[in-house]
């Protein structure tokens, strides 16, 4: 009996560590509110600089999907490839103007917000790096 006991303490030590690890590399408390303040900070002065956001660069985002992208910006232009249903990919233009994203039809009108970028629709692209 003792033994059993002694197994099932175990198994749920165990099923409580692999619980704290997923949530390990996403930030908490006063590092995500730092993290989060930041990036509003670089959000302002790159609007105040050139007019609009700044979503290019070195910075991967993932789709509502969880597909990795990188966005390509020449000054308020952006382009990315947008793999489709059917495995193609697909590259979509649009311009930034402010925190404000404007891309072709049939995309809806979205908003930079600090590391995500969330669209009328309710989809979002959240910053990965």
């Amino acid at each position: 009996m003792a033994r059993v006991l002694a197994v099932m303490l175990m198994a749920l030590a165990f099923v409580q560590a692999s619980a704290l690890d997923s949530e390990e590399d996403r930030p908490k408390g006063a590092r995500r509110r730092q993290m989060e303040r930041t990036r509003a900070a670089e959000l302002e002065a790159a609007i105040a600089k050139s007019g609009c956001a700044d979503l290019g660069g070195e910075k991967w985002f993932a789709d509502a999907h969880g597909e990795l992208f990188q966005v390509k910006q020449d000054h308020c232009s952006i382009t990315f490839a947008l793999k489709t249903r059917s495995g193609a990919t697909v590259e979509k233009r649009g311009v930034v103007r402010g925190a404000k994203v404007l891309m072709e039809p049939p995309f809806p009108e979205g908003t930079v917000l600090g590391a995500s970028v969330r669209f009328e629709n309710g989809a979002t692209w959240e910053r990965k790096w």
